[in-house]
């Protein structure tokens, strides 16, 4: 006769984890960098525009006035810091790591699993945008923490 028992599933939860994205720099990826430099300086004139014309139509007291004048500041910060960028971009050397940024990642986690090695640091290495290599640093054992 068939067991007719329900099989009792696995408890199990979707966490976030951190992933960082290294890049190893290349003559394509020091061009996409300045590429996107120069959309943020494009991008970042056009909206200082657009808060100028916006800007001029409010009250001086009006609190979205001087929000909006707090953000065209911190936009023409960031174009005023173009050149010093371009220059560090030019100054990157081929086969070296460049840290690009942090992403959110989705790990499924089981009763019974390793929550330090589900959540454990997780890094991408891409080279021109392609993935190299993904690794996870192991978390170290019980045995090898000191009391």
């Amino acid at each position: 006769m068939a067991d007719t028992k329900p099989k009792k599933s696995k408890q199990q939860v979707t966490l976030k984890r951190r992933v960082t994205v290294k890049a190893i720099v290349t003559d394509k990826f020091k061009e996409y960098l300045k590429f996107e430099l120069e959309e943020t300086i494009r991008t970042g004139k056009i909206r200082v525009k657009e808060i100028e014309t916006a800007v001029a139509n409010l009250d001086v007291n009006d609190p979205s006035r001087i929000q909006m004048l707090s953000e065209k500041k911190q936009i023409e910060d960031t174009v005023s810091q173009a050149p010093q960028q371009e220059s560090a971009i030019k100054e990157l050397e081929n086969d070296t790591f460049f840290p690009q940024g942090v992403i959110e990642g989705f790990v499924n986690a089981s009763v019974g699993d390793n929550l330090y090695e589900k959540l454990g640091a997780l890094e991408i290495v891409v080279k021109d945008g392609i993935i190299e290599n993904i690794s996870l640093a192991t978390a170290p054992s019980a045995s090898n923490i000191s009391k």
